[in-house]
């Protein structure tokens, strides 16, 4: 792991899942793009900081009639210094969902897996059940885990997948009675109750 100074600028995409968040990371050593499921909190902008870079590697995907392959680094944690929170501008090429990209991994896994063994696809060997929409206390407490009930300030864990990262993301972004619930402070990385 190391640790660089840089700004990341966050995107939102509409995507086959919903909305996703890509980065493009800007750094001394090089420009990389950020698929990582820890930018699902965080909105639109530039955000500057210390980037601790877990490893570094080519990926691809492609899109309508091109291959795209981009140097892609994976973020172990970050330190925002200053936040620029605005709409940023498109850039070609359109990126892919992250969250396709897992779910075709592991379709080409239990492809090639012989009928009679089975392929953990899900993190820590613990069955993944897809997100929930209804905001009743039994499927909120499935959403979140041990976290709920949820107090005040609430941090997420990006390591419960993306899947669950979007819901979680989204309940928090909801709005009630015409009023948004929650606050993300992305300097922090925690979500804060508004008192209203």
């Amino acid at each position: 792991m190391i640790q660089v100074p840089g700004h990341l600028t966050i995107k939102t995409v509409s995507g086959r899942f919903g909305a996703f968040n890509v980065g493009h990371l800007n750094l001394e050593i090089g420009t990389f793009a950020v698929k990582d499921a820890l930018l699902e909190e965080y909105s639109e902008g530039v955000y500057q900081g210390i980037f601790a870079i877990k490893r570094i590697y080519a990926g691809s995907y492609n899109t309508g009639n091109r291959f795209i392959i981009e140097t892609r680094a994976e973020l172990q944690n970050l330190w925002l210094d200053g936040v620029d929170e605005r709409p940023v501008e498109a850039e070609e090429p359109l990126d892919i969902d992250p969250l396709a990209e897992e779910r075709e991994a592991q379709q080409k896994l239990a492809n090639q897996a012989p009928l009679n063994n089975t392929i953990d696809t899900t993190a820590n060997g613990q069955e993944e059940e897809p997100p929930l929409s209804t905001n009743n206390d039994d499927s909120l407490a499935a959403l979140f885990g041990e976290l709920w009930p949820l107090g005040n300030i609430v941090k997420l864990n990006p390591e419960m997948g993306r899947e669950t990262m979007r819901a979680q993301v989204e309940y928090l972004k909801r709005k009630v009675n015409g009023h948004k619930e929650w606050t993300f402070k992305p300097q922090d990385k925690i979500w804060v109750r508004n008192n209203t």
